[in-house]
């Protein structure tokens, strides 16, 4: 029984945040509710959440800071207090 209200309580939550989220785009987008498309919101969605996959060699390049960088790597400071310790 606690198991089927668990799920009917995350199922119910979830569909509200959709909505309300739907909501919001619908009016920064300037259109009345039940105008935006769900092709559309859908792209928004993706669009929101894309980020660029990390492959070996990007990241070996990020670790590296950057291909062909000459540049001295910046020093890190910590602080602790009123002190800092650069490396």
């Amino acid at each position: 029984m606690g198991l089927r209200k668990s799920l009917g309580i995350i199922a119910v939550c979830t569909q509200v945040v959709v909505v309300v989220d739907y909501n919001m785009q619908s009016q920064q987008a300037g259109l009345g509710p039940g105008e935006l498309s769900m092709k559309a919101y859908s792209a928004i969605v993706q669009a929101r959440y894309n980020t660029p996959a990390v492959t070996a060699s990007g990241l070996s390049a990020v670790q590296q800071g950057g291909q062909g960088s000459d540049a001295p790597p910046t020093p890190v400071c910590i602080r602790r207090g009123t002190s800092s310790n650069c490396q």
